[in-house]
């Protein structure tokens, strides 16, 4: 036995070299699995305090993964606003991921984070919250990321009720050392709408921020550019929806935004606005003026505006307000030339009252009452018209009334119902002057009933006005 000798090749030395050096690295990165856990929980709560500047509870529920690189999972944690007499919940986190660097494991107080990661998080926020995020984005961040994923943004009123709820697909926030500046981008939906969100803030030359704001669906970009002077927050905007384009600048002062338009166009043609929105409580007064709007290119924007009533956005409670749109002149429009328009909210109340639509040879359409409203899954308009007419000879040649048809009167009242959802319109009643006409309410419930009679054209609209004054005995 003495006599027999082994020859070892260098490949199965090297491969018994690499055997061993894997095992020893697998053991260094399994130290961690060993740290004292009652300790280790409150040196991460400090660690996370002094690095992110955010108060992190953390369960005493951790456990130490190698895969995909080594870091701590904590399950059930919370972040906490910096109220130190009275802490106010403000994320629950089912798993919080905390990655950290292998070079010190040897040493338990020197573990050194290198990102964190938020899965499956709940952000419960309220008015009286904006100012704690407002000083955590005011502030440099760290450059260690911040990821948050498959998470919920609940924004809650007074009552602690849930007015809304953000998806929150993929988020990261870090301090970009190379640029100066504070960064966060964000893919997720708002109202079931998908959105791309990207925000930064720059410490070089003044504190500026701007952001971008994209929903596809929508075919909405927006950029915002802000800085503060002076306790006011000044600010430049460029929204782009399908055929408006929307520039002006702002300034918010207190609880008080003003705006004021620039250059902005609708429709390839220019318009100018200006208005306010007090915030406390939330109050919109918004004056809009064009010289000129084309009728037929209105058609363009008729997706979005269905995709944003959709969302319920302007039925929202807490809405409050009135937009007044002023058109000088209306384009290719055979029965109205120019118009006067109110939007008005109350409370998630949406109605046009004393709206007015005005032709300039022979009357006026005043709108009287009205309300739009969400009906299971239709959105319909419902409202009371009176047709002033001004000149009778020109208001019976346009509609090409025969002589023998024509009466002697000053006003048409009419109630419509119509589904935006699918462009049906219902004619419920009308009156020439203040006199009800027996023939006209039976002829109405025929031609409700009848699904063929539509008035999507002016050919129609003028068959239909003739048959009126047919059924008419005054």
């Amino acid at each position: 036995m003495k006599n027999i000798k082994f020859k070892i090749s260098n490949f199965n030395k090297y491969l018994v070299l690499l055997i061993s050096l894997l095992f020893l690295y697998l053991f260094y990165l399994s130290i961690p699995s060993l740290y004292d856990k009652g300790r280790l929980q409150k040196d991460l709560s400090n660690k996370l305090k002094n690095e992110f500047k955010i108060n992190f509870s953390n369960s005493s529920e951790i456990t130490y993964l190698i895969l995909p690189s080594p870091h701590f999972l904590i399950k059930d944690a919370k972040i906490y606003n910096d109220n130190i007499d009275n802490p106010k919940e403000l994320v629950q986190i089912k798993d919080l991921k905390i990655f950290i660097f292998q070079k010190s494991f040897f040493n338990q107080a020197n573990l050194e984070i290198k990102k964190l990661i938020l899965n499956h998080a709940n952000f419960l926020i309220k008015r009286s919250d904006f100012s704690f995020f407002n000083n955590l984005i005011n502030k440099k961040f760290s450059n260690k990321k911040i990821i948050v994923q498959n998470s919920n943004i609940f924004y809650k009123d007074r009552d602690d009720d849930t007015v809304s709820i953000f998806k929150v697909l993929d988020l990261d926030m870090f301090f970009n050392k190379k640029k100066l500046i504070n960064q966060i981008s964000s893919k997720g939906k708002v109202f079931k709408i998908p959105y791309v969100f990207n925000w930064n803030k720059n410490f070089e030359n003044g504190i500026k921020n701007k952001t971008i704001i994209e929903l596809n669906k929508l075919n909405l970009k927006m950029k915002n550019e802000s800085t503060t002077e002076e306790k006011k927050y000044l600010g430049k905007n460029q929204t782009i929806i399908s055929g408006l384009k929307l520039i002006f600048s702002y300034e918010i002062e207190n609880d008080l935004i003003t705006l004021k338009s620039n250059n902005s166009e609708f429709l390839n043609y220019n318009v100018e606005y200006n208005g306010t929105i007090k915030v406390k409580p939330f109050d919109l007064r918004l004056d809009i003026n064009s010289k000129k709007f084309n009728f037929n290119k209105f058609k363009i924007i008729g997706n979005y505006v269905e995709e944003f009533l959709k969302t319920n956005l302007l039925f929202n409670k807490n809405l409050n307000g009135t937009i007044s749109i002023n058109l000088d002149k209306i384009l290719n429009n055979k029965l109205f030339d120019s118009s006067k328009i109110f939007m008005n909210f109350n409370n998630g109340e949406i109605n046009f009252n004393t709206s007015q639509l005005i032709n300039s040879k022979f009357g006026k359409l005043n709108l009287i009452t009205s309300k739009i409203f969400r009906e299971n899954s239709d959105l319909l308009f419902t409202g009371s018209f009176n047709f002033i007419i001004d000149n009778k000879l020109k208001f019976y040649k346009t509609f090409q009334v025969p002589k023998n048809l024509r009466k002697k009167i000053n006003n048409i009242y009419f109630d419509i119902e119509f589904n935006a959802f699918n462009d049906e319109i219902k004619i419920l009643n009308v009156k020439l002057d203040d006199l009800n006409n027996e023939k006209n309410i039976n002829f109405l419930n025929y031609y409700n009933a009848d699904k063929n009679n539509k008035i999507n054209s002016w050919i129609d609209l003028k068959i239909f006005v003739n048959k009126i004054f047919m059924n008419y005995s005054g």
